[in-house]
C-alpha cells in the first residue's frame, strides 16, 4: 500500500498512474494495443478514442511508446476506421498480493 504525503501528493499519484499503465497495457499478436476498462473510462472524460493510444504512449518507456506507435501507426494504414485499441474486461476476483521480502520489519 502506497502512502501519499500532502508535500507531493500531485507528483506521486501521477508516478502511480505511470506505474499503473505501464503494469497494465500491452499489445496483441495483431498489434492492436490491450488496455483495461478502467483506464479507458477513466481518460475518457479528457482523451478521446483517436489520441487514447498517443495518451498512453506518453507514459511508456521510450522504446515501448515507439512500438506502440508503430503498431498503431500500421492498424491505422491497414484497417481504416477501425479503433486501434481494445479493452481488457474489468476482472473483480480476489487476488492476492504478494510483496518483496524486505528483511525484518522491527
Amino acid at each position: 500500500m502506497k502512502i501519499y504525503t500532502a508535500d507531493n501528493v500531485r507528483d506521486e499519484l501521477q508516478d502511480a498512474q505511470r506505474d499503473f499503465i505501464r503494469a497494465s497495457v500491452g499489445v496483441s499478436r495483431k498489434g492492436k494495443l490491450l488496455v483495461p476498462k478502467m483506464l479507458h473510462c477513466f481518460a475518457r472524460g479528457f482523451v478521446d478514442d483517436n489520441s487514447f493510444p498517443i495518451w498512453i504512449s506518453h507514459f511508456l518507456p521510450q522504446q515501448q511508446a515507439t512500438f506502440v506507435d508503430h503498431c498503431v501507426s500500421q492498424r491505422r494504414q491497414s484497417l481504416l476506421g477501425t479503433r486501434t485499441f481494445g479493452i481488457i474486461p474489468f476482472d473483480s476476483r480476489f487476488r492476492y498480493l504478494f510483496l518483496p521480502d524486505t528483511g525484518s520489519l522491527n
